[in-house]
């Protein structure tokens, strides 16, 4: 890879139109060629795909408003920078899953060998035993018939057992080796958030993507003014704040109700069947439960936090595979967009897209 993208010797060109034009096409090739390799991010939530394509796009903005050759330059590096990365985690991906596959296809390579070593050597031991029981007709004394016909059955049994013994020491083999490669490429279902144990971002994703048709209610509740915590006490006290939400929210909805965090300041639901109208009661209830500040002991010292939270909820439809994406989306969107604090805004389950606002405020 050379250590300057070739498109940098245009800056030093005379800016004539013949030099623009050259530079636009080239911009363009480079542009195709970045979107042939977002083409190749694969969609499971294990894959940080969105997030890849956010830091592309940026950088290919950055180069396409590029004027000066030092920007241009230093555009175009960057752009080169995210790209390698964006090709290290899909080339690393990719490997895994390789290396994954070669795993199953060893695994039932060694099962069909070792059946079919087992079938063989069982065939083997039953002609031996047949030509020995063939060759008892010449025996005639009965007494020396019965003993011989009793060793026979004893080492059929005995090769029987032995077959069977084989079986199961392989099949239990088999389950084990079956259980592991399983687990690495699903990945567990309870997976969780490392702050305060909640759910995280990818599971809410499959979640919405596996959801059955019907209708369904997101919920996204932001914690206000999250920057004022930041400063005032830093990251540990916000997401403590965020694991306290989420514990109210499964105290009013249920305990089986999975709250998932879907930013730094935010927690999601995903509530199948659930109306806007119903859902947006049952937050009035949360806001009102909010405690007027809550205390946590830093260094010794007794501190106190106080924090009131907005929420957003929207309508899925659930008659498409995109209804609960785009309902996520939606509301995501609207909660990062929204103003004041303890807000609650809902969504019509009658009109998609149509919002209708409530300013509530705790108690």
């Amino acid at each position: 890879m050379p250590s300057r993208p070739i498109t940098l010797e245009l800056g030093h060109t005379a800016a004539t139109g013949t030099a623009a034009g050259t530079r636009a096409a080239l911009v363009g090739v480079v542009e195709d060629l970045v979107a042939l390799l977002e083409a190749q991010f694969p969609s499971g939530p294990e894959f940080p795909a969105e997030a890849l394509r956010t830091r592309l796009r940026q950088s290919r903005d950055r180069l396409r408003a590029s004027e000066h050759a030092d920007d241009l330059s230093g555009a175009g590096l960057r752009l080169i920078g995210d790209a390698s990365q964006a090709y290290a985690r899909l080339s690393g991906h990719t490997s895994a899953r390789e290396a994954e596959f070669t795993g199953i296809i060893r695994l039932l390579r060694e099962l069909v060998d070792g059946l079919r070593g087992d079938a063989v050597a069982f065939r083997d031991d039953l002609m031996r035993s047949s030509a020995r029981v063939a060759d008892l007709t010449q025996i005639e004394d009965i007494r020396t018939l019965r003993r011989e016909l009793n060793r026979e059955v004893d080492q059929l049994r005995q090769c029987v057992h032995q077959g069977e013994r084989r079986e199961s020491s392989r099949l239990a083999s088999v389950a084990g080796e079956l259980t592991k490669v399983d687990a690495a490429i699903r990945p567990p279902a309870e997976a969780r958030d490392p702050a305060g144990g909640l759910l995280g971002r990818p599971l809410l994703l499959g979640a919405v993507a596996g959801a059955p048709h019907g209708a369904a209610s997101v919920v996204i509740c932001r914690i206000d003014e999250p920057q004022a915590i930041l400063d005032g006490h830093g990251a540990p006290v916000l997401k403590r704040v965020v694991v306290a939400l989420a514990q109210l929210l499964k105290g009013t909805f249920g305990n089986e109700t999975r709250v998932y965090r879907s930013s730094a300041h935010c927690v999601a639901m995903f509530l199948p069947g659930a109306v806007p109208r119903h859902v947006a009661q049952q937050l009035r209830k949360v806001q009102a439960r909010v405690a007027p500040e809550y205390e946590y002991v830093t260094g010794g010292v007794t501190r106190r936090v106080v924090f009131t939270f907005s929420s957003v909820i929207t309508n899925s439809p659930g008659k498409t595979e995109r209804d609960g994406a785009d309902a996520l989306a939606r509301a995501e969107a609207r909660a990062e967009s929204a103003e004041g604090v303890s807000q609650l805004h809902s969504e019509s389950s009658g009109g998609i897209g149509r919002l209708v606002d409530w300013l509530s405020s705790p108690g």
